[in-house]
């Protein structure tokens, strides 16, 4: 049957951002969702051909499909893969937030000095939009005083780099005021709230369980087909005596276990692998926050991964060995319970003192 010539034609998108939060709603939602393109279009058929309408759902997911796949689903989906965003797509993406009174020399300026600063550690655009927002108007406050010429580019570096510094402390640290408080101090909310990027949440849980696993426990947790262990050993763990190492604090973890951690939970999860330069940076920026100490003067070799003086493919051991730093976490078990919570992580599953190994 031929169909007639549409008499109207509307096309539509449903976009669900943060879709891996599907999942845990009824079983069926999913799937309804992914066909009811092809649902719509057939209520249409049936009441009138001539009406053609299209209606397309967007899924926006860090998760594979293959998380999402139960076997329920009648139309498989097209997935696309989207990179994180280059720097010169980065500077554009800036320049077009450009403020109408800003000057358009000053400001290029001002952008190349933000990225050159800030984009080795971090690549969330809405972070770095964030950074730009703030630190705008204190690279133009000393033009606006006469502190400097509007033209004096090496005094605006000089004057704006120890501002433009600071800002990797407070990476991902958003300050909110409240004007409620109470005079003896209870309720008073948190100057700060903490937003980590998905695979920085990763690596703070990697560097929770280095911290108070003993090392002995990662083939336990981490590998798959460890053997069962022999009666003798058996009987000799069993009389081994465990202190709770919740209550002894933190000890201090190479970063290649750290490293191997991370990859290992990575890929309980599913998720894909980031290369070692940017794993680096990663910690690097998390030990600037203050959520990871470095405990050797090696941590500043550890560093030279992050300006890329190291190739992401070399390992550490092939470097001298002071490139191998060693950290602690500087994480509470309730923020790393949040963390963890936050990734659908299972977190006391992998601590030996939750499940006596």
């Amino acid at each position: 049957m031929k169909k007639a010539d549409p008499i109207s034609s509307v096309s539509l998108v449903l976009v669900l951002d943060q879709a891996e939060k599907l999942r845990d709603s009824d079983p069926l939602l999913l799937p309804l969702l992914v066909r009811l393109g092809s649902l719509v279009q057939d209520n249409l058929d049936l009441i009138d051909n001539r009406i053609d309408a299209r209606l397309v759902t967007l899924l926006i997911t860090r998760s594979p499909w293959e998380k999402f796949s139960s076997g329920t689903f009648h139309l498989e989906p097209v997935v696309f893969a989207m990179s994180s965003y280059s720097r010169d797509q980065m500077t554009q993406i800036l320049l077009s937030l450009r403020p109408p009174e800003a000057s358009e020399l000053r400001f290029n300026r001002f952008v190349d000095l933000l990225l050159t600063v800030c984009f080795p550690v971090c690549r969330s655009a809405g972070e770095i939009i964030h950074l730009m927002q703030v630190n705008w108007p204190a690279f133009e406050e000393p033009v606006v005083k006469g502190l400097v010429g509007p033209d004096d580019e090496w005094g605006q570096w000089k004057l704006a780099q120890p501002t433009l510094k600071r800002s990797l402390a407070t990476l991902y640290l958003r300050p909110q005021t409240s004007s409620t408080s109470c005079a003896d101090g209870e309720g008073i909310i948190p100057a700060t709230t903490l937003e980590l990027p998905y695979f920085s949440r990763f690596m703070l849980i990697a560097s929770f369980l280095a911290s108070y696993n003993p090392r002995e426990a990662d083939k336990k947790f981490l590998v798959k087909n460890t053997g069962k262990l022999s009666t003798q050993r058996k009987r000799r763990e069993k009389k081994t005596e465990r202190t709770n190492a919740l209550l002894q604090g933190p000890r201090l973890f190479p970063l290649d276990r750290l490293f191997a951690i991370f990859h290992a939970i990575l890929r309980d999860q599913a998720e894909p692998t980031l290369c070692t330069s940017l794993l680096v940076s990663q910690v690097a920026c998390l030990a600037a926050l203050g959520l990871l100490s470095a405990a050797s003067p090696a941590n500043a070799i550890g560093g030279l991964y992050t300006t890329g003086m190291f190739s992401g493919s070399a390992s550490l051991n092939d470097v001298d060995s002071l490139a191998n730093p060693r950290y602690r976490c500087l994480l509470s078990f309730e923020a790393a319970k949040t963390i963890a919570q936050s990734l659908d992580f299972d977190l006391p599953a992998y601590l030996t003192d939750f499940c006596g190994v």
